[in-house]
């Protein structure tokens, strides 16, 4: 009797080891990886670590003219959209090992 998949599952378990092996060497490139966020207005720029930490942010001198609840909200909508953008590069990194489509299967038939 035969299993509709096994072939499938056989071969993720071929791959795996090669995946393994690439995401290994890779993440240095992804424990480095930093992305940008900017607040709508421009005012607010955060970087965030590939782990979602807030590694820096620059603050523009016109930026001092808002009160401090919209600056508050400035650096709020700037540090999501770097943390977001940190999670995408890492998923993009991820996927390039698992070989770029959802679910990691390979578009080569791989």
């Amino acid at each position: 009797m035969t299993f509709p998949g096994l072939d499938r599952i056989e071969a993720l378990a071929r791959n795996l080891d090669g995946w393994q092996r690439e995401l290994s060497s890779r993440m240095g490139e992804i424990e480095e990886s930093r992305a940008e966020g900017v607040s709508d207005s421009g005012l607010v720029r955060v970087t965030a670590a590939a782990d979602g930490t807030i590694v820096s942010s620059e603050v523009n001198a016109r930026a001092m003219r808002l009160d401090s609840y919209t600056l508050a909200e400035e650096f709020t909508a700037a540090a999501a959209r770097a943390q977001e953008a940190a999670s995408a590069r890492v998923r993009e990194l991820i996927g390039e090992v698992m070989g770029g489509t959802p679910g990691g299967s390979r578009t080569d038939g791989h």
